[in-house]
């Protein structure tokens, strides 16, 4: 049988005298161990060349990374963000991949900055820092440092509760962003203690999107989380054969 090809959006940087993408290797070990071919996406000049990637890819992971720009969402307080911002060819990728799955209802699994992005899409808006104006916050971590453990309640009959066999499942999370306003047509479907977001579905196509805040490439020796791998790789499969001619 065929395994599904699953495109990772990649970092993007700068390296010696030339830009480098590419992608954490846990996110490739998660979709390998999921039963997938995970590929690296690179950015195109031109929009038809996007629409052509995800003709060709079966499912898409959106992986984590920096802060999103403050002004795409209009917020108040540059002064709370990160060092590592998003760059604009990185923003404007993933935006339009995103956009082009979703108009072709192909299966996608959003992590951290990922679940933030299509948040903001979608006209929603993020806390710049989670320690600053969220009240209560519990430890979420810090991005590219320190990791959290800490457990999140899953809404019952959800998408991911039906992945995920557990109604408190305890999470690794890196992050001091997350999402204030939700976006269009989102659904939250998980939070943490302190009331933040930590999961969200799409009304339109409840059964070939999910997003979660934390990092479940970081517990692949957990079986709940290695699922969520496992439904983006079936999901894809599924898909991909149902369109096949």
């Amino acid at each position: 049988m065929k395994k599904p090809l699953i495109g990772l959006n990649p970092y993007y940087f700068e390296y010696g005298d030339a830009m480098w993408n590419g992608s954490k290797d846990r996110y490739f070990n998660a979709i390998w161990a999921a039963g997938g071919i995970p590929v690296t996406l690179h950015y195109p000049n031109q929009d038809d060349s996007i629409n052509e990637i995800a003709q060709t890819i079966d499912g898409l992971l959106l992986v984590g990374g920096p802060d999103i720009p403050n002004d795409i969402y209009n917020g108040n307080h540059p002064e709370l963000m990160d060092s590592d911002v998003m760059g604009p060819e990185r923003e404007n990728f993933d935006r339009k991949i995103f956009l082009a799955m979703y108009n072709l209802r192909k299966p996608m699994l959003a992590i951290c900055v990922g679940m933030q992005h299509i948040n903001v899409i979608r006209g929603g808006t993020l806390y710049e820092d989670l320690n600053v104006q969220l009240d209560g916050s519990v430890n979420h971590g810090e991005f590219n440092g320190e990791y959290a453990h800490h457990t999140v309640k899953l809404e019952k009959n959800s998408l991911i509760n039906k992945v995920i066999d557990g109604d408190d499942p305890e999470i690794i999370s890196t992050h001091h962003q997350g999402i204030r306003n939700l976006g269009s047509g989102l659904k939250p479907v998980s939070w943490s203690d302190d009331g933040l977001i930590e999961a969200i579905e799409d009304t339109k196509i409840p059964d070939s999107f999910l997003a979660v805040q934390w990092h479940p490439e970081f517990m692949l020796d957990d079986d709940d989380q290695i699922k969520l791998f496992k439904w983006l790789v079936l999901e894809s499969l599924s898909k991909s054969q149902s369109t096949s001619p």
